[in-house]
């Protein structure tokens, strides 16, 4: 099994080295690299640097690189550039590619539509993931094949399907958890969660993961409705009920038999249809409004709230019996404030979207355009990331996205875990300590002398750099 992920590429390229441009034919191409075979002679030497000219899909990229080594007729191009634009060149085109050949890159095995990693060698499919790319640069090609691999890359982005349902953190794959536990029963389940947090997308995940899945899907906001009306939305009518009832109408419940019924803002139903759907729950049966005749239907109830329940049954507005009715299964949302790294995944899932949608080549974010949405409060949770990625994307010009483009008040940010502001000097010094000694280690291959060289330290610096930032001495 290949360390680092690897398709065929026959496409034209061109190499600038010492000599000039040189025509090439494209072989094979990783994440970290490329084979070309050099057209026209023997004009570049080994451990040139050099820039290349390719072209992915509608994409060119320019990049650069060096060459490693030479293989027969061919040469071993490494690529010198940084994590964000391997992932927004050669991550996005071997995403797009692998889709195409259904093979994994990795161990060469069929792949399963949209999978979200190898169901042979488990490795994780998504090369856009910064912690993937990150991971891979480091671990040692023995740990792989003896199947000692980092937890990050055994477990890979927990995507659901490629929607607004993502999550790597571990509330979020808590969720994931629950949401497969609970899809194969019929018990009522009860989402809790602040607006736009995805409450809506969790229904529909347990919906299309139960036995249920081919069946209806019935959505019916409480808040929205009137509240004179919500009974009759629910229940239906029979004709002659009352005025204006010119014919039967079948409810929601009715029209999701076999299936699931989604409420959402439940908090919000009234006492008297509260007491009605929990006589239903207790037997699957009801009568119309106007009606004598008892119906009995098949239907799962997903309910939501963004109000505390138990709050509302103190307060005498909610029924108790109801809510412990409801309560059997519970999934909790944490708000995208909480949620780590998922912000950055989930924005840059956004800016890919959108782009395709407005046909524009935007390639990623830049730095403090991403310092800022990680930093953010996000009060309006996933629903706000969506608008303020969606308007950026519509009124920019620019190849990244940059903070001036995003709808964000950077005064509002908030404060990171060690009590530091965003724009705190110490912290971006580190950040590209880290960036300057792992791109030093990656063009050296570990040598500290020529690390030393490069970055204008001592050997015992380089190594306190390395075991501070987690490298090794190649062995």
């Amino acid at each position: 099994m290949r360390l680092s992920p690897r398709v065929q590429y026959e496409g034209n390229v061109q190499v600038k080295c010492r000599n000039g441009w040189v025509k090439a034919r494209g072989r094979d191409l990783s994440l970290f690299g490329i084979k070309v075979s050099l057209i026209g002679g023997e004009e570049c030497k080994n451990k040139d640097w050099v820039k290349l000219k390719i072209e992915l899909k509608k994409n060119k990229a320019v990049i650069n690189g060096r060459l490693y080594r030479k293989e027969n007729d061919s040469v071993v191009i490494v690529f010198d550039e940084d994590d964000r634009f391997i992932a927004d060149t050669i991550g996005n085109f071997l995403n797009v590619r692998v889709k195409e050949i259904k093979r994994c890159p990795y161990c060469r095995n069929q792949l399963t539509d949209d999978a979200p990693k190898c169901d042979t060698c488990g490795m994780p499919l998504d090369f856009t993931n910064l912690n993937l790319i990150k991971t891979l640069r480091r671990v040692k090609l023995a740990d792989v094949i003896a199947g000692k691999l980092p937890e990050e890359i055994k477990e890979g982005i927990c995507r659901e399907e490629r929607t607004e349902f993502v999550g790597t953190c571990s509330q979020m794959k808590e969720v994931f958890d629950k949401i497969r536990k609970y899809a194969p029963s019929d018990y009522p389940v009860l989402v809790l969660g602040d607006t736009g947090t995805g409450k809506e997308l969790t229904a529909r995940a347990i919906h299309e993961r139960s036995l249920r899945k081919d069946k209806p899907f019935i959505v019916i906001n409480c808040a929205a409705i009137p509240k004179e009306l919500l009974e009759a939305e629910l229940f239906g009518y029979e004709k002659g009920s009352f005025t204006g009832a010119d014919r039967r109408k079948k409810g929601k419940i009715e029209l999701a038999e076999g299936g699931t019924l989604f409420l959402d803002e439940i908090g919000e139903l009234p006492m008297e249809v509260q007491a009605k759907l929990l006589r239903f729950l207790e037997d699957l049966s009801f009568e119309r409004i106007g009606g004598t005749e008892s119906v009995k239907v098949d239907v799962r109830i997903v309910a939501a709230t963004n109000r505390k329940l138990s709050e509302l049954v103190e307060q005498g507005s909610f029924r108790e019996d109801l809510y412990y009715r409801l309560k059997v299964l519970t999934i909790e949302l944490p708000p995208l404030r909480e949620r780590g790294d998922d912000i950055l995944v989930l924005a840059k899932y956004f800016l890919e979207k959108f782009s395709r949608e407005q046909g524009k080549e935007i390639l990623g974010f830049t730095d403090d355009a991403l310092e800022l949405i990680a930093n953010y409060q996000w009060p309006g949770n996933v629903r706000e990331l969506i608008n303020v990625i969606r308007k950026a994307v519509v009124l920019t010009d620019k190849r990244y996205i940059d903070s001036a483009d995003l709808d964000i008040d950077p005064m509002k940010v908030s404060k990171s875990i060690s009590g530091k502001g965003v724009f705190n000097l110490k912290e971006h010094i580190e950040k590209l300590e880290r960036e300057l000694v792992e791109k030093a280690y990656r063009i050296t291959g570990g040598n500290v002398s020529k690390m030393a060289s490069m970055l204008g330290v001592s050997r015992p610096t380089v190594y306190k750099l390395m075991e501070k930032y987690g490298l090794q001495n190649p062995i």
